[in-house]
């Protein structure tokens, strides 16, 4: 194989958890699928190396969800369409405009005539941060997408959608897998969207069902804590789920910045205090 789903994951906890794994080809192209880290060149270039590569029953094995009973004819259908899609992002014409903008600000920044403009007009001005592109027909009244594509932090598109996607496509994108890692309860993470940190409550590293898995098959169930100076210890504890792939392992040299009231819970979890020392601490507002 040419190309390793490692250079896919965009954690840098997973991938090194799945250094020395061997994972099912089925788990890897959901993993490629979902990779922000790549461009959706170098996807379409690995979904199809295993779509020629492995059977039928290959495409079978691994724990996994897709809407589609035959993933393999699925992928085919989904890399096809993509391609397509892609072609018709790159082709220019005076019936469309391209418009960019900043995946957390809705606010445009700029119009272009191609798509390639709207590109470098990113690299040169909004490096590091993910935009989305909108491909639009211009309309007497208002402007229609046709596509958008999403534009990782190193300025690739990395996913496509067309205003009039399929079954097959929606199918493929919305597959979910049981990803094996190394998170335990009581960990300190980090979401890597807005660093947010929390501690695992619930770490799912054993499938639970081998069917019908969803979304919550590729998350870890964590504790974030919220300062609010209305409550009487200062803030409180609220549940999130986040992904496998946008969460790390906290380092050491991050503590520092991670909230005190996160580290005595990770302690509590741990069996490093007792639920009564915390709840101590917790309830007087004196977290140390």
């Amino acid at each position: 194989m040419k190309t390793s789903v490692l250079d896919f994951i965009d954690s840098d906890t997973l991938r090194e958890h799945l250094k020395y794994q061997t994972l099912e080809p089925a788990i890897e192209c959901i993993l490629i699928i979902r990779s922000r880290r790549c461009s959706i060149e170098k996807k379409l270039e690995a979904l199809k190396e295993r779509y020629d590569t492995y059977s039928k029953e290959d495409f079978n094995k691994g724990t996994y969800y897709c809407r589609e009973i035959d993933l393999k004819s699925a992928l085919k259908k989904y890399i096809d369409s993509t391609e397509k899609f892609l072609a018709d992002m790159y082709r220019p014409d005076n019936n469309h405009v391209f418009s960019a903008h900043a995946t957390d600000n809705i606010g445009f920044h700029g119009t272009f005539d191609t798509f390639e403009a709207a590109i470098d007009g990113i690299k040169n001005s909004y490096s590091g941060n993910e935009f989305c592109i909108v491909k639009a027909r211009i309309n007497e009244f208002e402007n229609v997408t046709d596509i958008t594509a999403l534009i990782n932090e190193n300025g690739e598109p990395y996913d496509l959608w067309n205003q009039n996607n399929d079954r097959i496509n929606w199918s493929i994108y919305s597959s979910y897998a049981w990803i094996p890692h190394r998170y335990a309860t009581g960990d300190v993470v980090v979401f890597t969207y807005d660093n947010t940190f929390a501690v695992v409550v619930e770490d799912n590293r054993s499938p639970i069902k081998t069917t019908g898995l969803d979304m919550n098959d590729m998350t870890v169930r964590c504790v974030v804590f919220e300062k609010n100076a209305c409550h009487s210890s200062g803030g409180v504890f609220i549940q999130r789920d986040f992904s496998l792939l946008r969460i790390e392992s906290c380092k050491e040299s991050e503590m520092e910045e991670c909230p005190k009231e996160l580290i005595r819970l990770s302690h509590l979890i741990k069996g490093g205090i007792s639920a009564a020392e915390f709840l101590e601490e917790y309830s007087n507002g004196n977290i140390h």
